[in-house]
């Protein structure tokens, strides 16, 4: 009897097909646990067989997107969200449009997905976010009662003040329907407790991970090493991470030299580069790179291989940075907001957390405390 999961992703493949680092991360160890692995993706299916696939072509099955077009309307639950909308005086033209297409997007998904589905055997329904792929999880369940149905939440998905539609996307059926609902951290179960009222005993917190089971070797701590305090950051570069908060707190910095590493690239990085070097290129004493986008294993190869001393976070909001879960692996001091889930990962036995209302001030402020650590206690750190 065959045993499959089906991965609900609206973001699991880039614009090439190549997996992104979340289903990368996920994807080896559902290989061992299931006999069949299908990737339902707002690209389409996949049947998926290796753990680390470089691309992957999913297909579209035959009339998916005209089915769901034509369901979406006669859709129970796009009709109930419509009265809540109408209910809290927010049923504004705008506002029916983005839940009618966020439900069209939840069945084309659940007709991708039962085309893949050959009634054989025990069914996994997991949908790594709680939007629309959550949505087309609960009706394939809807459909496959036996089925087990779970989904992840984690900031875009559940938080009313970064989508104000959260509440209005078929929250309450997604809790009826799934057999689980797992936020990433304590801080997404209080946001998603604002959404709707859901069962409590579905709700379980169960946080991410960062690849890897053993923690690099540590190389020597801030300034010990050879004068210069090497700062690493790992973001996307678009608004939401705030690096130009950074560059404005180098720009203060007065003491030690400082040499600052970026990885990652993305929409806004011509213009941070622009900033970085009107900002920074005139102090003799601040050295920085930005590397652009680059993958998951050159992130690993930099961990590996270069003496950082501090990882800095600048966000304006997020989940449960995988990205500070990598360097708390490399071994390297945290400095990050306080903000979201973060204090959940951080402490003082770890790093330091800044004020996000500070900005680079407070940043600069607690850049200078972890470079003022004694030896003893940055080690420890």
């Amino acid at each position: 009897m065959k045993n499959t999961l089906v991965y609900f992703s609206s973001c699991a493949l880039d614009a090439s097909g190549k997996p992104g680092s979340f289903l990368s991360q996920e994807l080896p160890w559902l290989l061992t646990r299931f006999d069949r692995v299908v990737l339902c993706d707002r690209r389409g299916v996949a049947l998926l067989t290796q753990p680390r696939p470089g691309t992957i072509s999913p297909a579209k099955p035959a009339l998916g997107t005209l089915r769901a077009i034509f369901r979406a309307p006669f859709c129970r639950e796009l009709w109930r969200e419509l009265r809540h909308l109408r209910a809290d005086r927010r049923l504004t033209p705008k506002n029916a449009v983005k839940l009618y297409l966020f439900t069209v997007r939840g069945f084309r998904l659940h007709y991708w997905a039962e085309a893949m589905l050959n009634g054989d055997g025990q069914v996994t329904l997991y949908s790594f976010w709680l939007s629309y792929d959550a949505f087309a999880a609960a009706l394939c369940k809807r459909r496959h009662p036996k089925a087990r149905a779970v989904a992840r939440g984690h900031r875009f998905d559940i938080d009313r003040s970064v989508n104000p539609m959260n509440p209005y996307l078929m929250k309450r059926f997604l809790g009826e329907t799934l057999d689980e609902l797992y936020p990433i951290s304590r801080d997404a179960l209080d946001r998603l407790n604002e959404c709707a009222a859901l069962p409590p005993e579905k709700l379980h917190i169960l946080a991410l991970g960062s690849a890897g089971s053993e923690a690099h070797e540590r190389f020597d701590p801030p300034c010990y090493a050879d004068g210069v305090l090497h700062i690493v950051s790992c973001a996307s570069v678009i608004k939401r991470k705030q690096l130009p908060v950074l560059v404005d707190a180098l720009a203060m910095w007065r003491g030690a030299r400082v040499n600052w590493l970026h990885i990652g690239g993305g929409p806004e990085e011509n213009a941070v580069r622009d900033y970085a070097q009107r900002k920074l290129d005139s102090l003799p004493d601040i050295s920085w790179e930005i590397t652009g986008a680059i993958s998951s294993d050159e992130v690993a190869r930099y961990y590996e291989t270069q003496p950082f001393d501090v990882f800095v976070n600048t966000s304006e909001s997020e989940g449960v940075p995988v990205s500070i879960m990598e360097a708390m692996r490399a071994g390297l001091i945290i400095v990050a907001p306080a903000i979201n889930g973060i204090p959940e990962l951080v402490d003082d036995s770890i790093g330091r957390l800044y004020t996000p209302s500070g900005s680079s001030a407070a940043l600069l402020t607690t850049l200078q405390t972890v470079a003022a650590l004694p030896l003893a206690d940055a080690q420890a750190m």
